[in-house]
């Protein structure tokens, strides 16, 4: 009986969400046409819900690096002061109900047949995007969980993104950098321009340090513009320092100036020191806006943010038989110049590489960021319209040090991976690593 009606449950969200990607434009698949550069058809889908974030306190988190990081330290130290917490993030791995977590958990599968059977004709006749669809959903799915605040993580940009409808407890903005400039303007100006229009009046903004200055003083103005009281988070002197081994995972140990005791976290790139640093002070500012948040939550929370989000590929690792493999999305220049730092410290050196893209991003700046690799490399092209073809892939990396073969699916060249027993890296589009993830998942234990 329980098999059946796991079996049921996975055929029911499985159908949904082939129907909402034949029927609606995703960015995920088409990419820059899925947008729509207004908040029109967010705000008249809005309105048709009624306007369900009104209900509850959300905390609105943009930037180009570290937004889901950050997104899921606070979820998870706000669920471990015993808060009840929404969590919105993007893009999904698997099942897009991912995107909608309470307390660590999907819908129920009920709610979401119910949902989409009442709202199905609306969503068409609006015209939603697969992002403006879900980005409702997941708002109305909070309200009637009764959480008690929601974390909201932008999906792209921040002024015309489907998220900017809600009105936040506290803004955050992390790290800014190169990515999306064909949607986002070519200047760092002119993308913090546009993260910045999550900044409400009147409504306190956190920022990551580490910014460029460029960005970090349209964020001023804007806050100004605002009257937002803007807090710049210090970087309060956190260090990754160390490692802990569990039995099938690795600890990152980060020290923290004019503290004994180090912060440890499941999410272990040494990138997570900007944005614990910002996390950090989230919590202070919640704090004196009333929020009970005991320190020991704070801990609790940072050491399990990446398995209550769960957040996957953020530098997470996993043990297959004696064989460790790091998954991280790193997919823009920024992020591999972060990547290539981390490794230098890692506890297992890796010796393999499995990579793929997305056919726009900036691959040979990511790739002279890394600086090339020594070992064998694994080519692979996610099954998305919007991937690099793998051949294509090994053609713009041979001449810059990756040298390995194409395989025709993710699903494939992780097999080899797997066959090579290698220490790996697997690394690139977030959608190359769900698939490498899957393909892990479904191997006989």
């Amino acid at each position: 009986m329980f098999f059946s009606a796991l079996y049921f449950c996975a055929v029911t969200v499985e159908a949904w969400q082939n129907w909402l990607y034949e029927r609606l434009t995703a960015y995920e698949r088409s990419g820059r046409k899925a947008l729509h550069p207004t908040l029109a058809y967010m705000e008249a889908w809005d309105e048709r819900l009624g306007h369900p974030h009104r209900r509850y306190p959300v905390l609105h988190v943009a930037g180009t690096n570290g937004k889901g990081s950050v997104s899921a330290y606070l979820a998870s130290i706000l669920q471990a002061a015993g808060y009840r917490v929404g969590l919105h993030t993007s893009p999904h791995l698997w099942r897009f109900t991912e995107r909608m977590r309470v307390d660590g958990h999907d819908p129920p599968t009920e709610w979401v047949d119910a949902f989409l059977t009442r709202w199905k004709d609306t969503i068409v006749e609006l015209n939603l995007s697969f992002f403006e669809a879900t980005v409702g959903m997941s708002l109305a799915y909070f309200a009637e969980a009764g959480v008690d605040i929601a974390v909201v993580e932008v999906g792209l940009g921040g002024r015309w993104d489907a998220t900017n409808v809600v009105v936040p407890e506290v803004a955050l903005i992390t790290p800014i950098g190169w990515d999306h400039v064909e949607i986002l303007g070519p200047t760092l100006r002119d993308i913090a321009r546009e993260k910045a229009g999550i900044i409400k009046k009147g409504r306190p903004v956190v920022v990551s340090p580490a910014q460029p200055p460029e960005a970090l003083a349209v964020f001023q103005e804007e806050a100004q513009a605002r009257q937002a009281p803007l807090h710049l988070a210090p970087d309060r002197g956190i260090r990754p320092t160390g490692w802990l081994a569990g039995e099938k995972t690795f600890y990152r140990l980060f020290s923290v100036e004019g503290q004994s005791e180090p912060l440890v976290s499941d999410l272990t790139g040494d990138y997570q020191a900007v944005n614990l640093a910002t996390v950090l002070q989230a919590v202070e500012v919640l704090r004196d806006q009333g929020w009970r948040i005991p320190d020991e939550a704070v801990r609790a929370g940072i050491l399990e943010a990446g398995r209550q989000a769960p957040l996957y590929g953020r530098g997470q690792w996993e043990r297959v038989g004696e064989t460790w493999f790091l998954f991280d999305v790193a997919h823009n220049p920024p992020g591999f110049a972060a990547l290539r730092r981390f490794l230098e410290q890692v506890p297992v050196p890796l010796s393999a590489l499995l990579m793929g893209f997305s056919r726009e991003k900036d691959i040979q700046g990511a790739l002279q960021e890394l600086g090339g690799w020594p070992g064998p490399v694994f080519f692979a092209a996610a099954a998305t319209p919007r991937a690099l073809p793998a051949h294509e892939l090994r053609r713009i990396a041979e001449p810059l040090g990756y040298h390995g073969e194409a395989f025709p699916s993710v699903e494939a060249a992780f097999h080899a991976l797997l066959g090579a027993g290698q220490p790996a890296l697997i690394t690139g589009s977030v959608f190359v690593v769900a698939e490498a993830l899957r393909a892990l998942r479904t191997l006989p234990h």
